[in-house]
């Protein structure tokens, strides 16, 4: 194999630092140290905070965006390597095996001499890396339609606005009934549905960030913070500082760790 199997790098990005869409030759993993990134692709967005990872496969178009003060390390896999990871963007369980290779591959590129320990490094990385998360609270489908993408644009510019839905229809440029089949059609969801799971993945973004429950439940809109909680409990089955506690275990046997592939 290449002396190149795998460049890491550890990153360090300043809050609101939005990096425009883009695609690289090799295999990307982010795994998230502190702080937070979200992936936006064809399928949609994805989070990840500490504790998980995000693969972008070869050649796949996205955009990612650090919302806050945010650590992590890049890994670049070369594309041999690739084979066996998930065809499209996914998370990644982070193993404390995986986190380990992960600072390892940093150090044995900094030395740019040892490629036969790089390359066992890569490949176990590789192996680990097949490990995906199977949940979808932190993933936001997206639609191909322009005028369903249009919509969706305004809702996530705007998550704390109660709009109407045939005001939404109309700034998208086309009927309540079309959006409405549209939505449903790409999505699986019902406008009303993928709006509450937006502001969900919103919210968990700023939990991760220590924002406290009350300013993120009135900063997305919400009437009450009971209102926020009871939602949030409906959608994830936990309310939401037990949820954070247990997001933050950063342990692959935690509950929401569970289901790899």
């Amino acid at each position: 194999m290449s002396p190149i199997s795998v460049e890491a790098e550890m990153l360090h990005h300043a809050a609101g630092i939005l990096i425009d869409t883009h695609a690289h030759h090799r295999g990307q993993l982010l795994l998230i140290a502190s702080g937070t990134v979200s992936i936006t692709a064809e399928q949609g967005l994805w989070l990840a905070p500490p504790g998980l990872a995000v693969w972008v496969p070869p050649g796949i178009a996205h955009s990612a965006f650090y919302s806050e003060s945010s650590s992590l390390i890049n890994l670049q896999f070369a594309p041999l390597l690739c084979a066996d990871l998930a065809p499209n963007c996914a998370l990644i369980v982070v193993s404390h095996l995986l986190r380990e290779l992960a600072h390892e591959a940093v150090r044995l590129n900094t030395l740019e001499t040892d490629y036969a320990t790089l390359d066992l490094v890569a490949r176990l990385m590789a192996y680990q890396a097949q490990r995906t998360w199977q949940g979808s609270a932190l993933f936001v489908p997206h639609g191909h339609d322009r005028r369903l993408r249009a919509a969706m644009h305004i809702l996530q510019t705007k998550p704390d606005e109660d709009i109407n839905f045939d005001e939404l229809a109309a700034l998208a440029l086309t009927s309540s009934r079309t959006l409405a089949r549209l939505f449903v059609a790409e999505t699986g969801m019902s406008f009303r549905r993928w709006r509450e799971h937006l502001r969900i993945v919103l919210a968990i973004d700023r939990l991760a960030r220590g924002q406290s429950v009350t300013h993120t439940a009135l900063e997305l809109g919400y009437q009450s913070v009971s209102s926020f909680t009871t939602l949030f409990t409906r959608t994830l089955g936990h309310p939401p500082r037990k949820y954070m506690e247990l997001l933050n275990l950063q342990r692959p046997d935690s509950p929401l760790m569970a289901n790899p592939r």
